[in-house]
């Protein structure tokens, strides 16, 4: 029993000297670095096991080797240093390590986000003495006779609540009336979703310039759950690829200006790729089915668009991933740039930029005049609609690439923030997990559909008459029988 506690005080002791050295603590955050590193891989669930648990394997070894090189026998001076040396670095290492696997869940824990945001707007002329709600507010406010109703009231109380009165308000049938409005002085102010601000271009292009904002509401909504989701990594399924045309955060609602079905088969390793274009005059699902402009169901939100396009087609859009101006920036950036080739060269109408003819590497600003530009084109809006798959079949190769590896802390920081999706994180990561353990490029192809265009067609949405597309339904029918095909397992051209 004395041998017992002799030795009980023994190797407290010795424990208690190695708890002053400094490399016990190296060797003590490396091994809860290691454990922490295990559990975040093992938790996102993207590494393949023939990956994993080799990783596993050299972390436990390393442990090992590190302690022994500290404190086994008849190790050398110069040994020992070179282990506190490796110490420093494979916590480092590690550290980073944990860094990105955050960011990963982070990231994808934004882009899964069902939040949409509404915000709306109090617009004064550009030289208008106010600067704030308060110096307008025995003023008369422009609203619209029945379009955002709802919207509209809930932020005429706010702003009542705000500056402790009632304020006057001039309904006008539609937003050009609102902006006249303004324009001849008759109103202060203008009440404005800025989901709808995108109406105004056509008659009256300059508003953005000509007018300032000074007060602005936020109203949070939920997207409806839409979609039927199924086994990503063995059944075929549709991505509905909205593109709202704005800036700034993804949750904004604004018009869906590019409008792509991605087809995808995981076991062909096929990609179909069908635009829509945006002016397509069809039943929409959000305006008791009246007719409209394809590009005004993203007023509404994702939700009317979804519903609407599925109604059309007759297809299932399993999921839908949103994006918008700032997104295709920034992710195009976050991936170093793409490479596509381009038909004619031209002068960007969004600034002058020439962007020549053939190859051409683009960063994220030149991949965004590229995608927008039309009247360069003889072919308008449908050469437009082909250049936006041409982009994103080009960050689908760099995205499945090995090049990919170089830029993943700025792709993990900038994801989250870029699009929206209703395909859940474990999906993501489990598609990201069958391209790691498969390695390989995809199939991707491309097609439009076509159709007639006509001016004077009249828009509920904006309450006025515009240029419309009306759907070439052989065009439609064939498209449709070519995702057939990728669904059934054909191999396309």
């Amino acid at each position: 029993m004395k041998k017992k506690k002799k030795g009980n005080r023994k190797n407290t002791k010795r424990w208690q000297q190695y708890m002053k050295q400094p490399q016990f603590w190296m060797v003590a955050i490396m091994v809860v670095l290691s454990l922490y590193f295990v559990y975040q891989i093992w938790d996102l669930n993207v590494l393949p096991l023939k990956y994993f648990l080799p990783i596993v394997a050299l972390l436990i070894l390393f442990d090992f080797a590190l302690w022994w090189l500290q404190y086994g026998k008849n190790i050398s001076k110069l040994n020992r240093n070179l282990g506190k040396g490796l110490l420093v670095i494979l916590c480092l290492v590690l550290g980073v390590g944990n860094v990105y696997a955050y960011q990963a869940r982070a990231a994808l824990g934004k882009v899964n986000s069902d939040d949409e945001y509404e915000f709306i707007s109090v617009v004064v002329e550009k030289d208008s003495p106010a600067e704030k709600i308060e110096d307008v507010k025995d003023g008369t406010f422009a609203i619209t006779q029945t379009m955002d109703r709802e919207n509209t009231q809930k932020t005429i109380l706010d702003i009542n609540e705000e500056v402790d009165q009632s304020i006057h308000t001039e309904a006008y049938d539609n937003l050009d009336a609102c902006a006249d409005a303004l324009y001849d002085k008759t109103v202060d102010a203008m009440i404005l979703n800025e989901a709808y601000r995108s109406l105004l271009d056509e008659n009256h292009p300059s508003f953005n310039e000509d007018t300032r904002v000074i007060y602005t509401f936020k109203i949070k909504k939920k997207v409806t759950n839409l979609g039927s989701k199924v086994n990503v990594t063995e059944e075929p399924f549709n991505v509905y690829i909205s593109g709202i045309d704005t800036y700034g955060p993804i949750a904004t609602k604004s018009r869906s200006d590019v409008n792509m079905i991605a087809t995808i088969n995981p076991q062909t390793r096929q990609i179909l790729l069908t635009s829509i274009p945006r002016d397509y005059y069809v039943a929409q699902t959000c305006q008791a089915n009246e007719q409209d402009k394809l590009t005004h169901t993203g007023i509404f939100g994702i939700d009317c668009t979804l519903s609407t396009m599925e109604q059309f087609t007759g297809l299932t859009m399993n999921y839908y991933a949103r994006v918008n101006f700032s997104s295709l920036e920034d992710i195009v950036d976050a991936i170093g740039g793409i490479d596509v080739y381009n038909e004619i060269g031209f002068n960007s109408g969004v600034d002058g930029t020439l962007i020549p003819a053939g190859n051409v590497h683009m960063d994220g600003s030149t991949a965004l005049k590229f995608s927008r530009e039309r009247h360069a084109y003889a072919d308008g809006d449908r050469q437009r609609g082909r250049n936006q798959m041409i982009v994103l079949s080009a960050i689908i190769d760099k995205a499945t690439s090995p090049a990919i590896i170089t830029g993943y802390s700025s792709i993990m920081s900038t994801v989250g923030d870029t699009f929206q999706s209703n395909m859940d994180s474990d999906e993501m990561m489990s598609l990201i997990k069958m391209q790691l353990n498969e390695g390989g490029s995809w199939h991707i192809t491309s097609q439009s559909v076509d159709g007639s265009g006509a001016n004077g067609i009249w828009s509920p949405a904006n309450q006025s008459y515009s240029y419309m597309m009306y759907p070439d339904m052989d065009s439609v029918n064939a498209a449709l029988l070519e995702i057939q095909k990728v669904m059934d397992g054909a191999i396309l051209e």
